[in-house]
């Protein structure tokens, strides 16, 4: 029976981080989706001269390629792309290897090269804006110290009044 109880507690504590996830992933999605439209990025169909550098994830829909120091580009995935955000390698499959073209070309991870994530939008990045999809993907600690502060200062003044 206690073993019954442990597995139980185990799924439900895995469902709740895993819908938890989720949900930062989704709202993750959604504010590149708005930062997007707020900025007017103008997406492209095709980069010509495209040369595979890096790339860094985002969440399972969106990433960032470089083509170099100077290339940034926002990719948007056509879906979900399973294990994206924790694979080591992706492997571009390109039609021509000397551009990128959406809803053609596609993405896969090393681990699953038969599973391909077809590349929807292409959105050309400045450096500002690289900047900001970076703070949109990874919050300064900053801003959640500060916000933790306020609440503590709030607390505390709620105490003092109440006394």
């Amino acid at each position: 029976m206690k073993l019954i109880t442990v597995i139980l507690t185990s799924v439900l504590c895995m469902t709740a981080c895993t819908s938890n996830n989720n949900a930062i992933q989704k709202a993750k999605n959604v504010a590149f989706h708005e930062y997007v439209i707020t900025q007017k990025i103008e997406p492209v169909t095709r980069v010509s001269r495209f040369r595979f550098q890096a790339w860094s994830s985002l969440t399972d829909e969106f990433i960032i390629l470089s083509s170099s120091h100077k290339r940034k580009f926002l990719i948007e995935l056509a879906g979900y792309c399973p294990d994206l955000r924790w694979t080591q390698a992706i492997i571009l499959n390109r039609l021509n290897t000397a551009t990128l073209n959406a809803r053609s070309d596609s993405i896969s991870t090393v681990e699953a090269p038969q599973i391909q994530c077809r590349i929807k939008t292409i959105y050309p990045l400045t450096v500002e804006q690289l900047a900001d999809i970076r703070a949109i993907d990874n919050p300064k600690k900053d801003q959640t110290d500060e916000e933790e502060s306020v609440n503590t200062q709030e607390q505390t003044s709620t105490e003092t009044n109440s006394k």
